[in-house]
């Protein structure tokens, strides 16, 4: 799988809030596109398939990351 299509399905995970963001592409560690997570320690946050953020684990979308996300 390309990196480009990597990014796409990998997202962060805000454990403390159950928020799925998308992984800033080219980003190191838990970088986000909207820059919510810059204050959080990385362990609260863990990078996971967006699909089973949201399948497994009930995790809201954020609101700035995703067009029909919620919150933020």
């Amino acid at each position: 799988m390309s990196n480009t299509r990597q990014e796409e399905v990998n997202g962060i995970l805000n454990e403390t809030r159950m928020t799925i963001h998308k992984h800033e592409m080219g980003a190191e560690d838990f970088q986000t596109l909207c820059g919510l997570t810059y204050h959080l320690e990385h362990g609260q946050l863990r990078m996971i398939q967006i699909k089973r953020a949201i399948g497994e684990l009930d995790a809201n979308k954020c609101g700035r990351c995703f067009e029909d996300g919620r919150g933020y």
